[in-house]
């Protein structure tokens, strides 16, 4: 009856005339120095349900009831999708580690390519060296050997020798400029040989390179790591876990219940605890100028609880700026039913939370005083 009075007054105090104090009445805080409205307690970061993923079903729901605590990640439910999901990370993991050993292999098939491309080239090098020093040495003792044979010419001219003997000489220098004109000639090419040699063994090179860097582009690794991740994220929705810590408020699910139609269960952090007050619309504008002068005190009251709850309006920000229909009821057939009220929140202190706690949607009265 007490809750159905106090619901009575805040649908009709604003169409009723304003009472005369009573002269003989105890000094006290009359209609206009007090808000009043329904409300209800709630966790000061609301109730959290948790649901499954709709389309699975609850194979095993671990051991909880109302009451228990949860750490944020404890386990709740494993779902019968779960083989599947595992199932599919294994295969997953299959086709990563397949991904691995075909790049392996084929980087050690590349590498042995440039390493033997290298080696070919290291070796044209080296031979390019020692030719083109034993055809230098060549083309020393040739050029001295036309040297002489042209000097012997001009000696024997010059002593007016026999014909013949210059010509047999002759002879002899033509034949050692001859062999310098292919010695040098064979150490060009040689030197022409082996540098084309080098260009086209470093062009081997570098496409044997870039065949590899190409062989190892193609491997899909990470596309591979991306599906594992995947596979084990969507593994894990089918093992339900608490989504923040907190008390189980309700437990709804059990096993072989299909998931996603309802939460399996509800739990709250109600460490720190609010009651949500329904302020009428016509009150709305006094309660929020006392807010503005500074916090504003409440009293909540509901006969299941202990002893009144105290709790504060800090600012305006507990005061919503939208009006919508009440959620809570006052008792009785000549109540409202369907007032426009404006939601404040009323943040109770420490000792009032403990109480609060144990009733959480408990339909209160909450009175607001002002300083």
């Amino acid at each position: 009856m007490a809750g159905g009075a106090a619901g009575y007054f805040i649908a009709g105090h604003a169409n009723k005339p304003e009472a005369k104090p009573d002269p003989g009445a105890t000094t006290g805080p009359t209609a206009r120095d007090r808000v009043t409205a329904l409300g209800r307690l709630q966790p000061e970061g609301g109730v959290v349900p948790v649901y499954g993923p709709p389309g699975d079903r609850i194979v095993k729901l671990y051991p909880l009831a109302p009451g228990s605590s949860l750490k944020a990640g404890d386990p709740i439910a494993e779902l019968a999708s779960y083989k599947d999901r595992q199932l599919e990370v294994q295969i997953a993991k299959t086709q990563l580690d397949e991904a691995k050993a075909a790049r392996d292999a084929g980087k050690l098939a590349g590498e042995k390519k440039i390493l033997a491309a290298k080696a070919e080239l290291n070796q044209a090098k080296a031979n390019k060296v020692s030719d083109l020093a034993a055809l230098d040495a060549k083309l020393k003792a040739v050029e001295l050997q036309a040297k002489t044979a042209t000097k012997q010419v001009e000696r024997l001219k010059s002593v007016k020798t026999a014909a013949e003997d210059i010509e047999r000489v002759e002879l002899l220098q033509a034949q050692a400029n001859a062999e310098l004109a292919a010695t040098q000639a064979t150490r060009d090419k040689t030197r022409i040989t082996y540098e084309e040699t080098e260009k086209a063994t470093q062009a081997r090179i570098e496409a044997a390179e870039a065949e590899l860097k190409e062989a190892l582009a193609r491997v899909p690794i990470k596309s591979s790591e991306e599906k594992v991740a995947l596979a084990e994220q969507l593994r894990a929705l089918t093992m339900l876990k608490a989504p923040v810590s907190g008390i189980v408020l309700k437990v709804t699910g059990r096993d072989g219940q299909p998931t996603g139609m309802e939460p399996i269960l509800q739990l709250a952090d109600l460490g720190k605890m609010t009651a949500i007050a329904e302020v009428y619309e016509s009150d709305v504008a006094r309660l929020a100028s006392w807010v503005r002068g500074g916090p504003v005190m409440a009293e909540v009251t509901n006969p299941a609880l202990p002893k009144p709850l105290k709790g504060v309006v800090r600012s305006e920000a507990d005061i919503t700026r939208m009006i919508a229909r009440n959620q809570v009821f006052a008792m009785g057939p000549r109540e409202d039913v369907d007032r426009r009220v404006v939601e404040v929140i009323v943040h109770l202190d420490d000792a009032s939370a403990a109480d609060a706690g144990r009733f959480v949607g408990l339909q209160v009265t909450v009175a607001f005083v002002p300083k």
